[in-house]
């Protein structure tokens, strides 16, 4: 997939808007709601929506 996006700085890959690295569709992001994810991507938005001390941490499967 290709995307254009009148905030996104090629050279550092960073967001000018959010002032941090660039992935379509996160919070704050021009493209939010606008499309699909792939299964990768949001995986990564949801480790950038836990809290600091979460994110690492293994998974439990409940047993």
């Amino acid at each position: 997939m290709t995307f254009s996006c009148k905030n996104y700085l090629y050279d550092t890959d960073i967001c000018a808007k959010l002032k941090t690295a660039c992935i379509p569709g996160r919070r704050g992001c021009v493209l939010e709601g606008k499309v699909k994810l792939s299964e990768e991507l949001q995986h990564r938005l949801n480790e950038l929506e836990k809290k600091p001390e979460e994110r690492g941490k293994p998974r439990q499967n409940g047993s």
